[in-house]
């Protein structure tokens, strides 16, 4: 009756907040899991589970492995919302249930924030769960990534299959030998290299014998293949690899079965993404030849990445992650590798202009704002509170300061920067402020230059 009453009250909260047009997707969560705080193991399941997490691209596969299945034709209970703590988790269960409790998914794809393994794995015995990456994260709310893979480690089931990112040794530890794992990597690249550089690198020397690690191929902070000279631990062998990519299509091996694709996105992290959606996909049993069929319809959300043209011009829309210097410096390098003169529109502001939160501003000198002071980038222009500190970070990592301009609005930005003799315009902004600074900036943009064209 308890469980009843949880669902019940959760489902009436979220019939509510429909009519009032207000989103609260956590909110039915929050209701039951103070009615039943173990609501997430108490409540009935779709017949299998899966748990994407990580630091980085945890939404875009969780929505992807969504699309996926929905087009094998299973009914997949999913938070594409992004509410991936404990209530977004128990919300999205009570979504995928009657009143009456009974499961009306097939399958359910859950994004989890990984501080939130203790709360959310034990009750939801995930039967796969895909591990993106753990690299340095907000110093507000997390440790050192190795911390991070403990508590994540600490709450598995050892019943569930681990997809694992064999280029990232701190997330490939997942499990250790306790759980079936898989691995997935991307073979090396040409933009590679062969020792480490950057802000921030979590890993240098093997976790055996603590003798500093040789890389046979170097990616960003310390995901990569590694090697030690003197125990010779190495990085796990990959069943599924992005062997090659070329133009807009990527060579995908799923254990040994080599196959052509259609890439989603030529950014690093999401070549990324595409071969842990190919290899999840294949542990849960989809033919192969549908696999590679579904990378021809799904895409990435829009607000993570998006590309429009009006007239000679390009504006393209990139999720920058702030408070994660690892995730601003892939965009910020993805963002070099675009032929022609750039300007840039930068509201990775973490306060959104709410004057009562405050974020220490450390983590972006954990972030290579040093790729920003590219020659082709003519102009940045910062919006929101914190625009002196990040005009003061770029001045340091070596922007001109004339090339610099700080508006107070986020969204001013858009009306501010110049669009002469410029190909590209990159609007970067964070997660907290996709659709209400990202959305409006890129719609601001297209028209301006639709005016002009």
């Amino acid at each position: 009756m308890r469980v009843l009453l949880a669902i019940w009250a959760a489902k009436a909260a979220a019939a509510g907040l429909r009519l009032l047009g207000r989103a609260g997707t956590h909110v039915p969560g929050l209701i039951a899991r103070t009615i039943h705080p173990g609501i997430i193991g108490a409540i009935r399941h779709p017949a299998r589970v899966v748990v994407v997490t990580g630091t980085n691209g945890k939404t875009t596969v969780s929505n992807l492995l969504a699309e996926a299945l929905e087009g094998e034709g299973l009914r997949v209970a999913s938070n594409r919302n992004g509410s991936n703590l404990a209530a977004g988790v128990a919300a999205t269960l009570i979504g995928a249930v009657s009143w009456t409790g009974r499961s009306r998914a097939d399958i359910g794809v859950f994004e989890m924030d990984e501080r939130s393994a203790r709360l959310v794995l034990p009750g939801l015995r995930p039967d796969v769960l895909v591990g993106m990456n753990l690299t340095r994260d907000s110093i507000k709310r997390n440790a050192h990534p190795a911390y991070i893979a403990w508590i994540v480690s600490s709450a598995l089931s050892t019943e569930t299959t681990l997809v694992l990112n064999a280029d990232d040794l701190i997330i490939s530890s997942l499990g250790e030998e306790l759980n079936e794992r898989v691995f997935f990597a991307v073979d090396r690249l040409p933009t590679d290299g062969d020792r480490p550089t950057g802000a921030a690198v979590d890993v240098a020397i093997c976790p055996v014998c603590d003798h500093v690690l040789d890389w046979d191929y170097w990616r960003f902070n310390h995901i990569g293949k590694v090697r030690c000279s003197n125990c010779h631990f190495q990085s796990p062998e990959a069943l599924y690899r992005a062997t090659a990519v070329d133009g807009d299509r990527v060579t995908l091996s799923l254990d040994g079965d080599t196959r052509d694709a259609h890439l989603i996105n030529d950014s690093v992290v999401n070549i990324y993404n595409e071969v842990a959606v190919a290899a999840a996909l294949d542990v849960l049993g989809i033919e192969r030849d549908r696999i590679i069929a579904a990378f021809d319809r799904i895409q990435p959300p829009t607000t993570r990445f998006d590309t429009d043209q009006v007239g000679q011009t390009r504006v393209v829309r990139i999720l920058t992650k702030g408070l994660v210097g690892v995730a601003c410096s892939r965009a910020f390098d993805y963002l070099r590798s675009f032929a022609g003169r750039k300007a840039v529109v930068l509201t990775i502001d973490e306060v959104s202009e709410r004057t009562t939160e405050v974020e220490n501003i450390a983590w972006t000198y954990d972030a290579d704002y040093a790729y920003l002071a590219d020659d082709s980038i003519g102009q940045i222009i910062v919006g929101g509170v914190r625009r002196h500190d990040q005009a003061l970070r770029l001045a340091i990592a070596g922007v001109d300061p004339a090339r610099i301009v700080t508006v107070e609005n986020e969204i001013a930005a858009a009306e501010t920067i110049g669009l002469d003799d410029v190909d590209i315009v990159f609007n970067l902004h964070s997660v907290h402020n996709a659709v209400i600074t990202g959305t409006p900036v890129q719609r601001r943009l297209l028209e301006r230059l639709g005016r002009r064209a």
